[in-house]
Order: C-alpha cells, then sequence, then structure tokens
C-alpha cells in the first residue's frame, strides 16, 4: 500500500511539472516554443497599442480598435496575444466596419486583427527604424475581400505624447490569386503607412 500511494504520487508531481512549460519572450522563434510554453508579454510591450487609435486626413478616417489576450491557450501553448478591429471610411462612406465583432464573445481570438509577433530594426516597412526597435506584426483580414493575405505592423512612436500616436503600415503577405478578373487586388483600407492618434 505504501509502495501504491508513493508511486501515485510521484506520477502525479511528473504530471504537473510536464503542465507547467516554462515561460519565454513574446520574440522566442516559434520552433522553439515548447508545447505547455507561456509566451509572455514580459516587458508590457503589447500594452503600448491597446485602445483605440485614429487616423484622419480630410474626408478620410481610419479607425483601429486593439485589445490585449492575456494567457491564452492556442491548442499548444498559452500566449499573450492582440486581437483588434477597425472601420474606414472615406467621403462620408462607410467601406467597412468590423469593431462591433469586438463585443462577440463567441468570436474568442478570431478576429480581423490578431497576433504577436515582433519584428526589430529597419526592413521594408520601416526605412528609419533604429537597430533594436521592436515593432508588432499582426495578420490583417478584409471581410469584404477574403481572398486577400494582408499584414499590419504597428510601430509606438515613443517621443509622441499628449495624444499618444503610433503608425500602422497595412501591407501584402505573399502573392495574391484574385478569385475573378476584376477582383480588387486592394484591401478596402488602402495598403500603406497611417500615424494615427490615441483616442481618450
Amino acid at each position: 500500500m505504501k509502495n501504491l500511494f508513493f508511486t501515485i504520487s510521484i506520477l502525479l508531481l511528473a504530471l504537473s511539472c510536464k503542465a507547467q512549460g516554462p515561460i519565454v519572450a513574446l520574440d522566442t522563434y516559434e520552433h522553439n516554443i515548447l508545447d505547455g510554453s507561456y509566451v509572455k508579454d514580459l516587458n508590457s510591450e503589447l500594452n503600448n497599442f491597446v485602445g483605440t487609435w485614429i487616423f484622419t486626413d480630410g474626408t478620410t478616417s481610419f479607425t483601429l480598435v486593439l485589445q490585449k489576450q492575456i494567457q491564452t491557450f492556442n491548442g499548444d501553448y498559452y500566449e499573450d496575444y492582440m486581437i483588434g478591429e477597425y472601420s474606414y471610411t472615406t467621403n462620408g462612406l462607410t467601406i467597412v466596419n468590423t469593431i462591433p465583432l469586438l463585443n462577440n464573445a463567441q468570436l474568442n481570438l478570431q478576429r480581423n486583427i490578431g497576433g504577436r509577433y515582433i519584428v526589430k530594426g529597419p526592413d521594408h516597412n520601416c526605412t528609419d527604424c533604429l537597430p533594436n526597435e521592436r515593432r508588432i506584426d499582426l495578420y490583417f483580414s478584409d471581410p469584404n475581400r477574403e481572398y486577400l493575405s494582408s499584414g499590419i505592423v504597428l510601430r509606438y512612436l515613443v517621443n509622441e505624447t499628449n495624444p499618444e500616436k503610433i503608425t500602422a503600415t497595412i501591407y501584402v503577405v505573399g502573392n495574391v490569386m484574385l478569385p475573378y478578373e476584376s477582383a480588387s487586388s486592394s484591401p478596402s483600407v488602402p495598403y500603406g503607412t497611417y500615424l494615427m492618434e490615441k483616442q481618450n
């Protein structure tokens, strides 16, 4: 009986240790993340982007609403994660507005903006970025043109306060296969960089 109790205790201890994977940083390479790990926003980098951000230019308005999800299980490991929705209006006409979807709890992480991928230094989306400057790269889905594959890189402008500012660069990911000849190869929000101000 004593041996059985000892064996069960050791087995439970081993299982509990396996269930508690290591905590790793957001920029950990995907193939280095063990099942059960927690990809954590150790330096609260995602917090800079939480909130409502607006770009306006004459008759055009682009709004981003971003939220941070904490320790969400993705089927393999836990992760801190950004989700969001957006709207785009030009000449008084709303081209796309997915912001109401944020109130739909059934969608869980299935949003039109999401991810946690950290990019560093200058690249094609930020030629004036400093070598150690960190930005967040998210997927950017267009419900009007689901055949497109786009991303959005968010850059927090450290020296811009009152109001806080970010740039949001929407870019094409990979090659586009148009479903029919006259289909648009651009998302409802045109590709490019938008200077956005935080709303209180």
